[in-house]
């Protein structure tokens, strides 16, 4: 009797599970989940109609981020180590890879959904590729070594440095340029919605930095009560939320006319990583290092629910229909999924902490070793 891969276990475990749940719990959403399994050095791909893992596929080292789009919403993965970005087609089988460089840490896609931007330390470049090909394009030469990125609506890439203090904007259309120099170390960099505005975590000043673009003056320094390691706007860009180690709680930043914090409410223990909702409006933040997900009324700022999900939960992403919030537990290998239309948002916050109630997890299966990132694809094959 032939002895079963870690990859057809994790398959044939996910078939099994998946056809269980979907029983008992109906349809899902029409498309799939394509998952970065760092630890199997392999994406998977889950079918989000019912709930089960269809299939794996290697791309050779770890994987850490994945995209979709282009002009074929095409599928890209990344693995750094190697600094190659490598596509999968509409079966989700790899068709392309290329190495764009030494490492490539992060990658975006541009606004026009054309090229990819990908950033890379040890050349200190901002690379442009093209989405169909993979050849680069253009490269430009960064003051420090890159960390973080965000592209805005009208081809503006903004890159924060680190420990080097360094914020950079580069108009990718026009070619402009400029740079500034921070005090502290720089965390993640987030556009406003309209691209008008940069805003840089300063996780050693423990402040949400707002800046002018292009020019990137200073306009506001504003104070947190946390090291701000982890930024997620709402569903429109109106609000900025903010979590980090020193408080159980995420900060709300208002980043248009009032430019303040506006109010800092309780978040479970150790947030970490968030998703918004858009209808209903609900903010999911995941137990850094714990294993549960409190949910936030993103209109009334209250605690409408904690759901034990698995170990580790980290990256989080909710179905464009806004029907099912996925997470992924990077410790157990698991995919948790929420239905957010079963979430009551009628205790108190104190009955909530007690017997976290109020919401359910509606189903869980494994996908693979050390989920870290992962793209919907809203699509059928």
């Amino acid at each position: 009797m032939s002895s079963l891969t870690r990859r057809e276990y994790l398959v044939a475990t996910g078939l099994s599970l998946a056809a269980a749940c979907g029983r008992k719990h109906g349809a899902g959403f029409p498309g799939y989940a394509v998952i970065a399994t760092s630890g199997d050095n392999s994406v998977s791909v889950v079918d989000l109609a019912l709930f089960r893992l269809m299939k794996q596929v290697n791309v050779g080292s770890s994987p850490r981020a994945v995209l979709t789009g282009g002009p074929d919403e095409t599928c890209f993965v990344l693995t750094p180590k190697t600094g190659s970005v490598h596509t999968l087609d509409s079966g989700f089988d790899r068709v392309n890879s290329r190495r764009l460089a030494e490492q490539v840490s992060d990658f975006r896609l541009s606004h026009d959904g054309k090229s990819l931007l990908a950033i890379s330390a040890p050349q200190r470049e901002l690379l442009a590729a093209d989405c169909r090909t993979l050849q680069i394009q253009q490269r430009w030469k960064l003051p420090a070594a890159p960390v973080f990125l965000d592209v805005s609506v009208d081809g503006s890439v903004a890159i924060s440095s680190g420990p080097a203090g360094t914020v950079h904007f580069v108009n990718s259309v026009t070619g402009q340029q400029s740079t500034c120099h921070l005090s502290g170390t720089l965390g993640e960099i987030r556009f406003r919605a309209d691209g008008k505005l940069l805003l840089v975590a300063n996780r050693t000043e423990h402040s949400i930095i707002l800046l002018s673009v292009p020019t990137l003056q200073v306009i506001v320094d504003l104070p947190l009560g946390m090291e701000p390691e982890n930024l997620c706007f709402d569903s429109y860009g109106g609000e900025l939320f903010v979590s980090g180690k020193g408080m159980d709680g995420v900060a709300i930043v208002f980043p248009y006319d009032t430019l303040q914090v506006d109010q800092t409410v309780l978040a479970g223990h150790s947030p970490g990583r968030m998703v918004c909702s858009e209808q209903p409006p609900y903010l999911f933040v995941a137990s850094s290092g714990g294993s549960d997900v409190c949910i936030l009324s993103v209109d009334n700022r209250k605690m409408v629910g904690i759901v034990e999900v698995g170990q580790q939960p980290g990256f989080m992403a909710v179905t464009p229909d806004s029907q099912f919030a996925l997470i992924l537990n990077e410790a157990s290998g698991d995919m948790a999924v929420i239905h957010v239309s079963s979430i009551a948002g009628k205790l108190s916050n104190a009955a909530i902490m007690r017997s976290k109630m109020a919401a359910s997890l509606f189903t869980m299966f494994p996908v693979g070793s050390d989920p870290v990132h992962a793209a919907i694809v809203n699509r059928k094959i």
